[in-house]
């Protein structure tokens, strides 16, 4: 992990002190999920991603399943 300093407002920090005593977590954890919730977070790893591109056959014309031509 790395360390980083910031500087806030007063009033922020004294904000910021009361949501984590509410949380019960410390200012740096509440504000690395503020930080991960704005940047979009880590990405799910999808389990399927790994089936993408298996499969060597050819896909059947959808006209024949749907319709029955």
């Amino acid at each position: 992990m790395k360390r980083l300093q910031i500087s806030i407002e007063e009033d922020l920090d004294e904000a910021l002190a009361m949501e984590a005593a509410r949380r019960r977590v410390s200012k740096a954890a509440l504000i690395r999920g503020y930080v991960r919730e704005r940047l979009g977070g880590e990405r799910a790893v999808d389990p399927l991603d790994e089936c993408v591109g298996d499969i060597d056959d050819e896909a059947g014309d959808i006209d024949d399943v749907v319709y029955g031509t």
